[in-house]
């Protein structure tokens, strides 16, 4: 939500939480965004199944986690059994289209360790899959583990499209809840870090509006008074990952999810879905992204913040992650019954 077209005092209001700004406005104020020539199709030609395609496993540095990849360059992965959370603003003071909090239950799926890599992309762009990113990336952004960005919902759509042709993996964007929940990670406050800290940690824990990014950028004037290093995107995993082991949910890139724009959570589905139905106020041309980016200040990186932007406009703020649909783990077996004692 870079804040460049609106007034001085709008942009704090926004920032701060005090102003709901129309969608209009924080569509555009992403950096250099832009909107495409003409969608390409979510869906690629006919992919068979790559051989290559088989499940690696592998372990957090503490071992406490464990991810998957189910091809050579595809994301790494890590699954949920799902549970019941309060997605929206529970503490009360965010933006109106982040109420009513309401429960949401989640089935089992799993979500990618890192958002989606440049190099991960180009790995479809080379097979034909999906058409490069909109706007070439600075030099030092370009590296191969930095996020894509500049990438339209249709591209990422047809990223998922291809992913799930090649390994045969009922890959997808994230719902809007989906995302949310793997976000908080179980947190009900603004941040997943201490909030009577902010301004001392942000920069230990996501690459947001910092004073390096400031410095590339003057014209964005509400930086946060820390210096993460990184004056527009970071490689991934360059920051600690929550609690359960997913990086930067929170900043350098924004992300896009399967839903559609809402002004409010009335009538959500409680169900985890993705909220694809009409109603008052929906709006399927413009597509939800969560989770700020490094060009954005403190209110943005709020775990309940949320976006949309038409679904063929592009930035150098915006990117996605993906998710895959698992089985649900089987019932628990019943106990096997104790032996009758001999008469």
């Amino acid at each position: 939500m870079i804040c460049h077209p609106l007034s001085a005092t709008a942009c704090a209001l926004l920032l701060a939480g005090t102003l709901s700004a129309p969608l209009s406005a924080l569509a555009a104020a992403k950096p250099k965004a832009a909107a495409a020539a003409a969608p390409a199709s979510d869906t690629p030609a006919a992919v068979s199944r790559d051989p290559a395609c088989t499940t690696t496993r592998s372990r957090s540095a503490d071992g406490r986690i464990g991810y998957f990849r189910h091809c050579p360059d595809s994301p790494d992965m890590v699954s949920f059994r799902g549970g019941s959370y309060r997605m929206g603003d529970g503490v009360g003071n965010g933006q109106g289209f982040e109420h009513p909090a309401h429960e949401v239950t989640i089935k089992p799926f799993a979500i990618g360790r890192y958002e989606v890599t440049r190099g991960e992309y180009q790995a479809c762009v080379d097979a034909g899959g999906c058409t490069a990113p909109m706007t070439p990336p600075e030099a030092p952004e370009a590296g191969a583990r930095h996020p894509v960005n500049s990438i339209t919902w249709h591209q990422a759509k047809a990223y998922v499209a291809w992913l799930a042709q090649r390994s045969g993996r009922p890959y997808r964007l994230p719902t809007e809840a989906e995302w949310e929940y793997a976000a908080r990670a179980g947190s009900e406050a603004h941040y997943t870090w201490a909030l009577s800290q902010m301004e001392a940690v942000t920069c230990m824990h996501a690459n947001a509006l910092d004073l390096s990014a400031a410095a590339r950028h003057p014209e964005l004037t509400w930086s946060i008074p820390c210096d993460d290093g990184f004056p527009e995107t970071a490689p991934v995993g360059s920051f600690p990952p929550n609690r359960w082991g997913v990086h930067d949910m929170i900043g350098n890139v924004w992300e896009w999810v399967e839903d559609c724009w809402h002004p409010d959570y009335t009538g959500a589905p409680t169900d985890g879905r993705a909220w694809l139905d009409s109603g008052e106020g929906a709006n399927c041309k413009k597509r939800v992204n969560r989770g700020g980016g490094w060009g954005n200040g403190a209110s943005a990186l709020r775990l309940s913040s949320r976006d949309a932007d038409p679904a063929g406009n592009h930035s150098s703020g915006l990117g996605f992650r993906v998710a895959v649909s698992v089985a649900a783990p089987p019932p628990a077996a019943a106990p096997a019954p104790a032996p009758v004692p001999a008469p």
